[in-house]
């Protein structure tokens, strides 16, 4: 149906008489954009070493030759480090998985086996998510979940690993919010307890290690957007920030309390263990100097909120450096760089899969699968080129 073929006029009350039910809503949350415009503060920018890690994108370092479907686990900081290296394959179930984590294993991971060791936990126990790496239906997602654990585990390794010594005060950035909901609910308080410690023992050797977690999106940014744009609350000429309320927060989410409660925040009786999935306190930030510069969301450790308007100074130093995407971290943007795989990369590794699957075919089979692979792909792609 076209334009042209719509009453604009009947669909225009439609439209606006469905808004009105939901004006109020828009009325609540302007009220808490006024909230937080009467919190906003300044930031200042302190020269800081700034550390980040990212996990190449999921979706686009995938090798597939039907039924061969292998994904790639890439995990390199901004230094070009690489930290975490893993292909499994999507069919290759737990007992493929339980070797990443397995001492001595040609197929371990080294930040995720120390991860593990360091809870006493294999790894069928972080999460009950990648117990779905049995079940065709479900793989994907725990393949999801699986790289998602590796990514912490790198985390963990960037701040408890004994052979990493920042010589300096030190920000590590996570791609990401302090918090997850790949880690059963028992588990992640253990993994936040081993990384508090982990600061400590750096704060030993005068060293000052702070944890950070800056996203592109979250739920309360998406839900306060038009507010906070309305009353122009980030409207400033400095870089500023405000902390996010317990209920606003809470009023933005639909699911399970455990994504928002911390150790500091969760309430248990005597004798029970902490039951949590975030590190992490919310702030917005923007970190440029203009008013119309983007705001962003970031979660302080929770351990650490005391220092926020310091880290967050630090923080403000290496976005402003920003590109391409400008007054957004730089060391996120630059470890991203190195982890991302090219096309023509993924083709190179997709011909080392097809090697691996010919190695026991005969000639006669080879030839056959890479007329299939090389011949088949040019003729479709000859077709459909000039349509």
């Amino acid at each position: 149906m076209g334009l042209a073929n719509l009453n604009i006029d009947a669909l225009r009350d439609k439209v606006t008489q469905a808004y009105n039910a939901d004006d109020p809503i828009l009325q609540r949350f302007r009220e808490y954009a006024r909230r937080l415009s009467a919190n906003i503060r300044r930031l200042r920018k302190h020269s800081v070493n700034a550390v980040s890690f990212v996990s190449a994108d999921g979706g686009d370092n995938r090798l597939t030759f039907n039924p061969a479907v292998i994904e790639l686990v890439r995990v390199v900081d901004s230094r070009g480090v690489e930290c975490a290296l893993d292909a499994i394959g999507s069919h290759g179930g737990m007992q493929e998985l339980r070797q990443r984590a397995q001492p001595g294993n040609p197929k371990s991971v080294a930040p995720l086996e120390r991860l593990c060791a360091s809870l006493g936990t294999p790894i069928e126990d972080l999460s009950y998510l990648l117990r779905g790496i049995d079940d065709p239906v479900k793989s994907t997602g725990a393949i999801r979940t699986y790289r998602d654990i590796v990514e912490w585990a790198v985390l963990h390794d960037l701040v408890c690993n004994p052979n990493v010594q920042w010589g300096s005060d030190t920000i590590i950035v996570r791609d990401g919010l302090l918090r997850s909901k790949s880690f059963k609910r028992e588990i992640f308080p253990r993994v936040d307890q081993l990384i508090r410690s982990g600061v400590t023992r750096h704060l030993e050797r005068n060293v000052v290690v702070s944890v950070v977690g800056v996203a592109k999106q979250s739920a309360v940014l998406s839900r306060l957007a038009v507010a906070l744009e309305i009353e122009g609350t980030f409207h400033r000429s400095f870089p500023c920030f405000v902390e996010i309320p317990s209920d606003i927060e809470a009023e933005c989410y639909n699911f399970d309390r455990t994504w928002l409660t911390t150790y500091e925040t969760s309430n248990i009786e005597p004798g029970e263990e902490h039951r949590y999935q975030s590190m992490g306190k919310l702030y917005l930030v923007k970190f440029g100097d203009r008013p119309l510069d983007p705001v962003w969301p970031v979660d302080i450790a929770s351990w650490q909120v005391d220092t926020v308007e310091r880290v967050l100074g630090q923080l403000t130093e290496d976005a402003q450096q920003g590109f391409p995407i400008p007054d957004y971290p730089m060391c996120i943007q630059r470890a991203h760089d190195f982890a991302k795989i090219t096309g023509f990369e993924i083709e190179v590794l997709q011909d080392i899969l097809l090697q691996g699957m010919t190695q026991n075919l005969t000639p006669e089979q080879t030839d056959r699968l890479l007329r299939l692979k090389y011949l088949g792909q040019t003729l479709a792609a000859l077709r459909y080129k000039e349509a």
